[in-house]
């Protein structure tokens, strides 16, 4: 089912970015959230916090979407536009196997070099499977980094007139930091989970799991959360528009919300 949606999404993206077809845009996002709901189950099993979160967002976020598409509203336009383009690099990592597995390969020799640089002593039991000290990481696309990386490069290039220098400078400083901050992020989890580093904490899932919890579940997501918000400070410095473009965003949704829930309060 999410391989589907995630081909819908990329069809309909396309489609949008060809047509400038709103309603295109609008299947999209849909196909977008519907994937994020149908992968809730593994994301709750794996007591990840932060995409079941995401998911409860997105239905008010898919209904002022779908309305400001509707509208023409510019700023929702570019975020779609925006959505399109990293959907367009994203899915073909995500279905197309020879470039799903090359992406694993390299990101497997990456975090090896490094865990060993590091001073550990991890094993190879299988192409895409790092181990020690009993424990087995496997390797999956989220894995990558390659999502977060046809995101950001998304705002980048949604925003039209960029010059040469804006786009070189853009991809730049997306695609070396994410990729190499993303090895890092892999290894450092790797090892803190093989070496227990987390044993002493409480473990909130009752699975006796709580190094991978704390180590991946809130440590290592939450500095990537934090590491997307200095990116998009920088990509402002090198694209200043796009700072109009964040602000824009901002007052659409939140502003958005906060008439809501103001409305809310006035019937109560």
């Amino acid at each position: 089912m999410s391989d589907l949606l995630v081909l819908c999404a990329f069809l309909a993206f396309g489609l949008s970015l060809i047509a400038r077809q709103q309603y295109a845009a609008i299947a999209g996002w849909a196909c977008i959230v519907l994937n994020l709901w149908s992968e809730l189950p593994a994301f709750l099993s794996e007591n990840n916090f932060l995409y079941p979160a995401i998911a409860l967002l997105s239905l008010p976020f898919l209904a002022i979407t779908a309305l400001r598409l509707l509208r023409g509203d510019e700023t929702v336009l570019q975020l779609s536009r925006a959505a399109a383009i990293a959907t367009v690099i994203w899915v073909p990592f995500a279905l197309v196997p020879f470039l799903r597995d090359a992406l694993i390969a390299v990101v497997v020799t990456g975090a090896f070099a490094l865990i060993t640089a590091l001073g550990h002593h991890p094993q190879l039991p299988a192409w895409d499977i790092i181990a020690e000290n009993g424990f087995h990481n496997k390797i999956v696309p989220g894995c990558t980094g390659i999502m977060a990386t046809a995101m950001m490069l998304g705002i980048v290039f949604s925003e039209k007139g960029l010059t040469a220098r804006q786009s070189v400078a853009g991809f730049l400083l997306v695609v070396p930091p994410v990729f190499l901050l993303n090895l890092l992020r892999v290894s450092l989890v790797f090892i803190a989970v093989s070496d227990r580093w987390f044993a002493g904490f409480p473990d909130p899932t009752g699975t006796g799991n709580a190094n991978f919890f704390w180590a991946h579940n809130v440590i290592a997501e939450s500095l990537a959360v934090l590491f997307l918000f200095v990116l998009a400070w920088a990509l402002v410095r090198v694209i200043p528009r796009l700072g109009t473009f964040i602000r824009a965003l901002w007052n659409v949704y939140f502003g958005r919300l906060r008439k809501l829930a103001g409305s809310q309060r006035a019937t109560l």
